[in-house]
């Protein structure tokens, strides 16, 4: 009985110390804020050394709904738990009426 007591009192310490680790209110340094602390997701790109738009980071374009996504791949996409993907994964001109597309053979 004592045996068990101290697996389960190292598991309860180790899962108090992944818990912490989450970080779930730590805000992004460098974030452009309102006045109320929210971010300002229409502040203007923040500027490399050169003048340009500093626009490295990680790009992730919203999942398409489920019935948009159907077009593309007519038996469905999996459910397999992760996030539906994008339209542009399937069609990077998806935006663009055929005629109006900049890429033609």
């Amino acid at each position: 009985m004592r045996d068990r007591s101290v697996w389960i009192l190292i598991a309860l310490a180790g899962a108090a110390v992944c818990a912490h680790a989450q970080w779930l209110n730590r805000p992004t340094p460098g974030t452009p804020r309102t006045r109320d602390g929210k971010p300002n997701l229409s502040a203007p790109a923040p500027k490399a050394s050169n003048g340009k738009p500093d626009l490295s980071g990680i790009w992730q374009a919203e999942g398409a709904p489920l019935d948009e996504l159907v077009r593309y791949v007519p038996g469905g996409v999996n459910g397999l738990g992760e996030d539906d993907p994008s339209k542009y994964f399937f069609n990077i001109l998806a935006d663009f009426k055929p005629q109006e597309a900049p890429m033609r053979p």
